[in-house]
């Protein structure tokens, strides 16, 4: 009972490392209409894992469903070019953002004991914000030094609590996973502040060559990441509810046996009992 989850839903989730590999691949080879039709593919590919691999009611199935969808936003938005565009979809992703946050604040509050907040890791995720900013702000356009400052506390935020959302010590199988959970949203996190940062310094401070790449590749393995950390962690929690019932049940069912056997040793004493008093 104590074993690995069952995830449903992981032929979506191949789809979509397939599709991811072949939009590398075309962003590689310069096949543009390829390009255009993969990308906004990725996240619904991977909402429909989500959906088949995670809880069928419930915060987080809304919570992680609204961050794929404004982050498939995100990445139509990024399909065009100009100031109006890269607007949207930096608030696409900072929405998306916001909702992982509270997923993994949800997760950290369900937790006993919980993880001690870092303070070394806190002070480098300010320092992360400070000098990214610090380089790339005297590069941006006035209307955009705020919405890149503001996204840049949201995501360092996203990485604390992703960090953050398991418990101090995994003493018991439940705790493990949650444990083992918590790695995927962590790796996720760190790659999407990376997939992020390479996209800035491409896009606003020194273009370089196969930046499109590595934003992807980044990007990609970030969101499956979070994604299917928050998946397994459903299907952990379905396996244990389910070996909770079935417990309870056998429980129940063996207590009832017992009672009906004492019962009927009774029942046979007394009459026995009786039985020898007539005679």
């Amino acid at each position: 009972m104590n074993g690995a989850p069952i995830l449903k839903g992981k032929a979506w989730l191949y789809g979509y490392g397939l599709t991811l590999l072949l939009h590398l691949v075309a962003i590689t080879a310069g096949w543009s209409m390829v390009r255009f039709v993969t990308k906004p593919m990725l996240m619904a590919l991977l909402l429909v894992f989500f959906l088949a691999a995670g809880p069928k009611t419930g915060t987080s199935r809304f919570l992680i469903t609204l961050a794929l969808f404004f982050s498939w936003l995100g990445d139509v938005f990024l399909m065009n070019e100009g100031t109006r565009y890269f607007t949207a979809g930096l608030a696409s992703f900072l929405v998306a953002h916001l909702f992982y946050i509270i997923y993994f604040s949800g997760l950290r509050r369900k937790q006993s004991p919980r993880k001690p907040w870092n303070i070394i890791l806190l002070i480098i995720l300010g320092l992360y914000v400070g000098i990214f900013y610090f380089f790339l702000g005297p590069a941006l356009e006035e209307p955009l030094k705020i919405p890149v400052f503001l996204y840049a506390i949201v995501i360092a935020t996203m990485f604390a609590m992703a960090w953050h959302s398991t418990g101090s010590s995994a003493q018991t199988t439940s705790q493990a996973a949650t444990t083992s959970n918590a790695t995927w949203f962590i790796t996720g996190a760190a790659l999407f502040i990376i997939s992020d940062s390479l996209l800035a310094v491409n896009a606003f401070l020194h273009p370089f060559n196969s930046a499109s790449f590595w934003v992807m590749i980044t990007y990609g393995l970030a969101q499956a990441g979070i994604v299917f950390g928050a998946g397994r962690r459903a299907a952990q929690a379905t396996t244990t509810a389910t070996a909770t019932a079935t417990a309870t049940a056998t429980a129940t069912a063996t207590a009832g046996t017992a009672g009906g056997a004492i019962g009927g040793a009774i029942g046979e004493t007394t009459g026995e009992t009786t039985g020898e008093s007539s005679s």
